[in-house]
């Protein structure tokens, strides 16, 4: 099993609109890489289910696919270029606390939200969030949060994410809304599919 401990630092008076997170991860077995965005995938599909047709949904998918949209034609450049030019960051209002700065003292208004991962190598894993019952902003910033953890660290999940967040977009327009059962239960194996043959052309030159 593994998990990660999303906390979602209670907001500053000087920087109101931003929304501080620190992961870490814990367990007793390590996500392997290729892992990361199939739990990624699984996770977004959850929280979009939850929060239903709402502004806060809405709000996550717009935020998550503009930033797709621009970073798919760097999906090849190197990890650390596209780290440092800022290309990697999910949204202008969270910012995500990395082991090189100082992580903020327990306080008032901080949130901690467990993801535990369960399954088999090689498997689309088990996906289970604790505490079930959150607000709409904590929904939105658990993704975003535990999406800007695994960008920063793995460049295989950070080439792959774009490519996953644009074939849902596909399947949440084409086939079924974000809301509803099939979305949640489909919708990962959608984008897993077609990264899949978007990756394989590209290594055989065929990708326009």
């Amino acid at each position: 099993m593994a998990s990660f401990t999303i906390t979602l630092h209670a907001r500053t008076a000087d920087e109101p609109d931003i929304q501080r997170v620190s992961v870490t991860a814990g367990g007793d077995e390590e996500l392997p890489e290729y892992g990361q965005v199939w739990v990624w995938d699984i996770l977004f599909a959850q929280q979009l289910f939850a929060l239903g047709e709402t502004q806060t949904a809405q709000e996550l998918k717009e935020t998550l696919e503009l930033w797709a949209v621009n970073m798919s034609s760097k999906v090849f450049q190197p990890h650390g270029h596209i780290l440092a030019k800022g290309y990697l960051d999910l949204s202008e209002d969270l910012r995500l606390i990395t082991g090189d700065e100082e992580r903020p003292a327990a306080a008032d208004g901080d949130r901690e939200i467990v993801v535990t991962v369960t399954g088999q190598a090689g498997q689309l894993p088990d996906v289970a969030v604790s505490p079930e019952a959150l607000e709409a902003e904590e929904r939105k910033n658990l993704v975003l949060g535990l999406g800007q953890f695994f960008n920063f660290d793995n460049p295989m999940f950070a080439r792959e994410l774009p490519i996953h967040v644009l074939a849902m977009r596909k399947y949440h327009a084409d086939i079924h809304e974000p809301h509803t059962r099939e979305a949640l239960d489909e919708a990962p194996f959608y984008a897993i599919q077609k990264a899949m043959e978007y990756f394989q052309a590209a290594n055989q030159g065929t990708v326009q």
